[in-house]
């Protein structure tokens, strides 16, 4: 088995476990109880802005994901998308969506 179609099934696992869970959250948010005790009420509300930021991770991880197995498909996979070098294979191995090398990425951080 070829190391790109190892990454293609890795990306394929990692997309089914998202959609898994996600399906296991799909029930709508319940719209926001009111207490009328403030601790209870942050609580809540603490507890509602938690659970539409972790949905938002997972649209944005399934995003990366999808996007990569329509790469995986071209000659680009596998190519940062700064420097246009190769990704090392180690680093796919690890995170098969990344969109960047190592060097990139440090430098992308350390300008922020």
């Amino acid at each position: 088995m070829t190391k790109r179609v190892r990454l293609r099934k890795e990306l394929s696992r990692q997309r089914a476990a998202l959609l898994t869970s996600w399906n296991l959250s799909l029930a709508p948010l319940s719209e926001r109880a009111l207490y009328a005790d403030p601790a209870d009420q942050a609580s809540s509300d603490f507890g509602h802005d938690l659970a539409i930021q972790v949905r938002t991770r997972v649209i944005v991880r399934l995003k990366r994901i999808e996007h990569a197995l329509r790469l995986v498909q071209t000659k680009h996979y596998g190519r940062c998308r700064r420097c246009r070098k190769a990704i090392p294979y180690a680093r796919l191995a690890v995170q098969p969506d990344t969109r960047f090398c190592i060097s990139c990425l440090q430098f992308m951080e350390s300008e922020r």
